[in-house]
């Protein structure tokens, strides 16, 4: 009976009585979801510290604080991987370094048993798998660069740079210019889902909420929403510029997250959105902390 109801939680959703594919690969290998929620609460460490940097900048640009308060964050990427950089100046640096490493490499690891697991075929699922094949690329990415940080106290490429690189290296062909503005618009597309979530409180799907109060649900899941709404926001900057790179054919044009914040910055409403991000990316890594003890396999 209880191999039963753990298979039903694992997928969140079956009917009894109906076969659950997820729930009883869940219940067969449990060591799995425990080492992919280690994955988000590393996930959620990297996302605070990234929000941090992210509201430094709106603060040095709204007058509020400079470099001299905010120390050597001040020139520090304001992105996940300005957060890795951030860790690796730390104190105990190379330690936490390969602790992110590891919880990260297991983030991307979940995302790879969710787009492998038995579920739908339609599109709308395909899509979704597609997205977590690309999450488990980027948190992977992110990872490796801790782990070469770990290993070795030179710097890095910074992710607006490489981002210029890139789009520079594809529009040297003829069709450059569209992979670059279909790239861009399909971020701003990814965007605007995220912002879509936060604004319908959709933030629950690979959560087993079960016997949580009503109070704390309502707390976290608020909590989840504004970090959604952020997300969405600072992805579908990235996106915008990226489109306006292919629009003016300029590769210079095209930038990372910190290059986006600080250029959006400039502007007085720039602030304001900033900030939006910064307190999203906050929210949504402590969202995923107060969380990850909860998560469970999704199948799309």
């Amino acid at each position: 009976m209880a191999s039963s109801s753990a298979a039903h939680r694992g997928n969140g959703g079956a009917q009894e009585g109906t076969v659950n594919p997820v729930g009883r690969w869940t219940v067969d290998h449990p060591g799995v979801v425990k080492l992919g929620r280690a994955g988000w609460f590393a996930k959620g460490l990297v996302y605070v510290v990234a929000g941090y940097l992210a509201t430094s900048v709106a603060l040095r640009a709204s007058g509020w604080s400079d470099d001299a308060s905010t120390g050597s964050t001040g020139e520090q990427e304001a992105s996940p991987t300005g957060a890795i950089k951030t860790v690796a100046g730390s104190g105990p640096g190379t330690a936490l370094l390969w602790m992110l490493a590891i919880g990260l490499l297991l983030y991307a690891a979940w995302r790879v048993v969710s787009a492998l697991l038995p579920g739908g075929t339609d599109a709308r699922a395909m899509l979704h798998r597609s997205g977590y094949v690309v999450s488990a690329v980027v948190y992977s990415t992110l990872a490796i660069s801790a782990i070469a940080l770990a290993r070795s106290s030179s710097e890095q490429q910074d992710g607006n740079q490489k981002v210029t690189d890139i789009s520079a290296s594809v529009m040297e062909h003829s069709v450059g210019r569209w992979i670059i503005g279909l790239a861009g618009a399909v971020i701003i597309a990814v965007g605007l889902y995220r912002i879509s979530k936060g604004v319908k409180v959709d933030v629950a799907d690979e959560l087993d909420l079960g016997g949580m109060s009503a109070q704390r649900r309502t707390l976290l899941t608020r909590l989840g929403s504004i970090g959604e709404i952020g997300r969405g926001v600072g992805i579908g900057l990235v996106g915008f510029f990226l489109l306006r790179s292919a629009i003016t054919f300029d590769p210079n044009e095209a930038t990372g997250l910190d290059g986006a914040l600080r250029t959006v910055a400039q502007e007085s409403w720039g602030v304001v959105v900033v900030a939006v991000v910064g307190l999203g990316f906050v929210a949504y890594g402590a969202f995923c902390l107060a969380t990850f003890h909860r998560r469970r396999l999704q199948a799309p």
